[in-house]
């Protein structure tokens, strides 16, 4: 997997189980169904995915949290080529 198809899992995931603006998913289960030689490339690409704010942090008590941005998720569709 490059640094793409590893966005491409990330986002793919998120919109897949309607993870966008209130709902949050922690890293741990970000990883999950991500071959084991990609999990520490994950939280790179998930850092580079909030600075290009199309994946948004909520820090909790319990963790720091992530979501997609509901304001592009027009953008994220069309990465993800869906209509």
């Amino acid at each position: 997997m490059g640094r793409q198809s590893i966005s491409r899992f990330i986002l793919e995931k998120m919109y897949r189980n309607r993870i966008i603006g209130g709902r949050h998913i922690s890293l741990e289960d970000l990883r999950t169904g991500c071959p084991s030689h990609e999990r520490g490339n994950i939280e790179k690409t998930l850092k580079k995915l909030a600075k290009q704010n199309l994946v948004l942090q909520h820090p909790t008590s319990y963790g720091m949290q992530y979501a997609l941005n509901p304001q592009r998720i027009d953008e994220i569709m069309k990465i993800l080529s869906i209509e």
